[in-house]
């Protein structure tokens, strides 16, 4: 940084920033502010005492003294390892200094401020320029603080190192630097729905200087955890007060209270992982897609990235209108995160709820089998197999996850019931928001006979994750962590703590568990037999996720999301290791319109890229490789046993009703259209 020029009592300003822009683990090396002097400096550099200066205020009606307001700079947002999502940084914006004028005419004030603006337009090739009502208000009333004009599409514009070397010979002399922090996103998009970005909290004043306007521009959280903390990151505003002779010069300054920084808040992000996940889904899920992470022991989100984001240094000072205008109208929705905010169809992975809710209902058996045909009749319609080429046989409920056949889970669900299954599902989270810090989750939706008698058509699709069953990618990990503990569904948390530069933890969220669960060990252990099947056994349907470092059990899923535009989902969820689960996992894949996709060639394969560069890339201190060091790698593929197929539950396809004979085109039938009679 080039040495800038500005008024002694701005540095305090640069000293402050410096403090909240040190990583956590760091926060001890942190530099001392730039100190003020709290003298009295005359006309002639001569000292003089505080009293012969307010002596001299009442005799010279130019001077001025005011009390104004220091923006203390915003808290850090950090990773739980003092990764920094967010901090600031001191720059420098070009001003006007007005000289007082004696006998000054609005003639004279314009042609002196235009005069420099032109001499820096010249200079820096440049067209900036300011009202002719702003700058002789400025100079009526604010004429002793700096006029930013270095302005674009409403925003200040940043002076770089090049064009201060410029600007040198021109400083001091009606022109100066006006330092001030702002935000900065070291990590450009990473992480950028749950960061979020700040806004101007308010303009500067425009009027007469009164006690307590601000030196600068304050910011305020708009989205993100920026929002949700704002009161802990915006820290506490200092006080100065100025004295400034007749003609401008400043001859005291006295710092009345110091700028407090805002504190730093620290998230159960891990850089690395969530950096991997947005990678993974830059490549694999251009069109749109998500991925979260957490940690089955305590509930922490290690990852949760959303796919297209954006650059959130493009918030800084503030988004350009042309660029916000691209924002907003982009179909791909880059401002929209997916992870808790998207409502989406389950697809298959929702058969591991309806396997869950069947087998406790005692109506189904690990050992009860249903013929997997390519479809099966319920009431009048046909409800397809994704395999519509070929029966497959009988299955149990290991092989149907395995296979996650359509019509097994059709028969089981029919059998069982919709209540067993829809209170299963809301056991394990869904319908209900996660309670995470960031505003706008997306609650989802599970239909229930409470709301309305579900019929057997109904019942058929929501056992399959299709029809009204809603849901996010966090509530599917959510669900994931309960089926991996088994016990426990752990609360999701985001934000681990608050605390000082000193790093004094002044807030904190502790683990908790959300609910108890407490699913049967058998029927569990079961469908964790078929969720391993699909990524280990013959034929499983999740083989492109498996890794070397850890087992997986898991489930694909394939839905039909926007039928309008032919759009389908593709997604893959689960847990790892499977005999011990540490990390609970979901991924959903937004297809294009008309593009065929599947779970488990298109999600699944995000899956084993991140995992393997994870633990490919993590040291071996790290605590999540720690954590599974011990834990056996692998399961035996298990698909155990069928009993003997019952007459009753075999249900085998009837044939199709005959059509409807041609309708007569005769005036009594268009009148029953029209009135939508007849059958």
């Amino acid at each position: 940084m080039q040495t800038v020029f500005h008024r002694p009592w701005q540095s305090l300003a640069l000293g402050c920033c410096l403090l909240s822009t040190l990583p956590v683990a760091r926060a001890q090396d942190a530099p001392k502010a730039v100190p003020v002097q709290n003298v009295s400096v005359g006309n002639e550099g001569e000292e003089k005492k505080k009293g012969d200066l307010s002596a001299t205020l009442l005799t010279q009606k130019e001077a001025r003294t005011m009390r104004l307001s220091i923006p203390a700079p915003r808290g850090q947002i950090v990773d739980r390892n003092g990764v920094a999502f967010a901090s600031n940084r001191v720059v420098n914006y070009l001003a006007l200094n007005f000289p007082f004028m004696d006998k000054a005419t609005p003639e004279k004030i314009l042609s002196f401020a235009k005069g420099k603006i032109n001499a820096a337009n010249r200079l820096l090739g440049k067209n900036w320029s300011l009202p002719d009502d702003r700058l002789l208000s400025h100079y009526e009333h604010r004429r002793w603080l700096p006029l930013v004009f270095s302005i674009e599409d409403t925003l200040n514009v940043e002076i770089t190192d090049e064009q201060q070397k410029l600007l040198a010979p021109l400083l001091e002399d009606g022109l100066l630097l006006q330092p001030a922090y702002i935000r900065s996103y070291p990590k450009d998009d990473s992480a950028c729905h749950i960061i979020g970005y700040t806004g101007k909290t308010r303009p500067l004043p425009l009027g007469p200087i009164a006690d307590g306007d601000q030196l600068f521009e304050e910011m305020e959280g708009r989205e993100g955890l920026e929002v949700t903390f704002d009161s802990w990151l915006k820290g506490i505003p200092g006080e100065i007060n100025l004295l400034f002779d007749p003609d401008g010069k400043l001859l005291a300054d006295e710092v009345l209270r110091r700028p407090a920084p805002g504190r730093t808040v620290v998230t159960t992000l891990d850089f690395n992982l969530q950096k991997y996940a947005e990678n993974a889904l830059k490549k694999g899920a251009r069109n749109g897609g998500a991925m979260v992470i957490m940690d089955i022991r305590n509930g922490d989100i290690l990852a949760m990235a959303s796919n297209p984001g954006f650059n959130l240094n493009e918030f800084v000072p503030g988004v350009r209108s042309a660029r916000w205008e691209e924002f907003t109208s982009d179909p791909r929705k880059p401002l929209t995160d997916r992870c808790f905010r998207g409502a989406y169809p389950p697809a298959s992975t929702f058969k591991i709820v309806t396997a869950l809710g069947a087998l406790e209902s005692g109506k189904v058996s690990a050992n009860t089998a249903y013929n997997c045909s390519t479809s099966f009749l319920v009431g009048d319609r046909y409800f397809n197999n994704w395999n519509t080429k070929s029966d497959e046989g009988p299955m149990n409920v290991i092989s149907a996850i395995k296979r996650s056949c359509n019509t097994w889970f059709y028969q089981a669900a029919l059998d069982t019931g919709a209540d067993p299954i829809t209170n299963m599902a809301l056991r394990l989270g869904f319908g209900e928001r996660t309670g995470i810090p960031l505003k706008g989750e997306a609650a989802g939706n599970v239909p229930t006979n409470a709301d309305h008698r579900i019929l057997g058509g109904e019942l058929a699709n929501i056992a399959i994750g299709q029809g009204a069953v809603l849901v996010s990618p966090l509530q599917v990990c959510q669900a994931m962590a309960a089926i991996g503990d088994g016990v426990n569904m752990p609360q999701p948390r985001l934000v681990k703590q608050v605390q000082t530069i000193g790093e004094l933890v002044v807030d904190a969220t502790e683990p908790r568990v959300r609910r108890q669960v407490n699913l049967d060990p058998g029927h569990r252990d079961t469908v964790v037999k078929g969720m391993v099947a699909v990524v280990s056994g013959s034929g499983g349907t999740g083989r492109n996720a498996a890794i070397k470092k850890a087992q997986i059990a898991g489930k694909t899923g394939t839905a039909q999301w926007v039928p309008a535009k032919d759009q389908n989902l593709a997604w893959f969820t689960g847990f790892l290791p499977a005999s011990q689960p540490v990390l609970a996992f979901a991924v959903v894949y937004e297809g294009r319109p008309g593009e065929k996709v599947g779970g488990g060639a298109i999600a699944a394969p995000i899956v084993n890229e991140v995992f393997t560069k994870y633990f490919e890339g993590a040291p071996t201190d790290d605590p999540l490789v720690a954590a599974l060091k011990d834990v056996p790698q692998a399961l035996a593929v298990d698909e155990g046993e069928m009993d003997g197929i019952p007459a009753q539950e075999s249900r085998p396809a009837e044939a199709a009703p005959p059509p409807p004979p041609p309708e007569q085109k005769t005036l009594g039938g268009f009148f029953r259209k029209l009135f939508k009679r007849g059958s």
